[in-house]
């Protein structure tokens, strides 16, 4: 049966992406200052949501006992709405806003890293923005806040209670926002920063889609004790990248990727390469597709499914079988 499905697939030729629907992704060559500048925010018919991700990736290059990292969302006028600050010494964050009565910037939040900076390691900093007043920074899988409210919203008749994380109490909104500057001082150094209505990962994981997976998970509202950060985590866990038979290797159709300000809500269905999980060709116009809440899709992708990749991932998976039968 395996090698009758084989016989039908085609290897297709592909061409490597940044993203999947980012409004920007921009490798930055061990950098310490960075600024990204954005586009109508505030615009609703553009945007469609409020909602929107910063994802700021970067290294240890050397001992990081003495690295600070800022990252910062600003107003055209320079004012700050939402920021962060890493001290490696100390092991400690903060975040601050400009306050809504003083008009100071002041401390919003502050709290202990869970884990140190190390020489060598790798580190990401995401500021996902909800809604103009509820925002949520994360470093390494860390929520950089704490605390929850309770609000409130109608469906239909219905009273729906939800619990959310703390409002942030800034003078200027994320609606006000015009661009995010990224800030690095002794062994902490830049390698690239994404954003937009999209998920990313580090490109040191491209290439196992379990690692990737995972990665992003461990950021997601998935319950804590499944791995996530739940009320805390920056997207649904069913936008994580869908792997092949449980293998390093990526599902070539991937039905459930995360909506953008063109998909009206709905989830994208796109053909990927299945090593890297990028868009097939680099034709995001013609490989992608609107999908549904239920994550059906409109075409199979079976064009794109990897021949030799899937041939190698059934005769490993024979081979375990064999190998550890009782």
């Amino acid at each position: 049966m395996v090698l009758e499905i084989l016989v039908l697939l085609v290897v297709g030729c592909v061409v490597p992406v940044d993203s999947i629907h980012c409004e920007g992704d921009t490798d930055l060559s061990d950098v310490q200052e960075y600024t990204q500048d954005v586009n109508d925010i505030g615009d609703l018919d553009f945007w469609r949501t409020a909602q929107n991700n910063f994802q700021t990736f970067g290294k240890f290059d050397g001992n990081p006992h003495n690295a600070v990292i800022t990252a910062a969302y600003y107003t055209a006028n320079n004012d700050l709405i939402f920021g962060i600050t890493i001290d490696c010494k100390k092991g400690k964050w903060m975040s601050q806003i400009t306050h809504n009565v003083t008009e100071k910037v002041t401390k919003h939040l502050t709290g202990d890293l869970t884990n140190p900076c190390k020489e060598g390691d790798i580190f990401d900093i995401w500021l996902k923005i909800h809604q103009p007043r509820m925002m949520s920074w994360i470093f390494n899988g860390q929520p950089l806040q704490y605390d929850t409210r309770t609000t409130y919203f109608r469906h239909g008749k219905t009273k729906i209670e939800r619990t959310r994380p703390l409002k942030i109490w800034t003078k200027y909104g994320s609606d006000k926002g015009d661009h995010f500057t990224v800030k690095a001082s002794g062994a902490a150094k830049f390698t690239r920063l994404s954003w937009g209505q999209c998920i990313t990962w580090p490109r040191s994981l491209q290439e196992n889609c379990q690692q990737a997976r995972t990665w992003v998970e461990s950021r997601s509202k998935m319950a804590v004790p499944e791995g996530g950060l739940g009320h805390f985590g920056s997207d649904w866990n069913t936008f994580a990248p869908q792997c092949f038979l449980g293998s390093r290797y990526y599902l070539w159709l991937q039905n459930f990727l995360h909506p953008d300000r063109n998909s009206k809500g709905f989830p994208w269905c796109c053909c990927v390469d299945m090593t890297t999980g990028e868009v097939a060709n680099g034709d995001l116009e013609n490989l992608c597709s609107l999908g549904s809440i239920n994550g059906a899709c409109s075409r199979s992708c079976m064009e794109y499914a990897d021949k030799d990749v899937i041939e190698k991932v059934m005769k490993e998976n024979d081979e375990m079988e064999h190998g550890l039968l009782l």
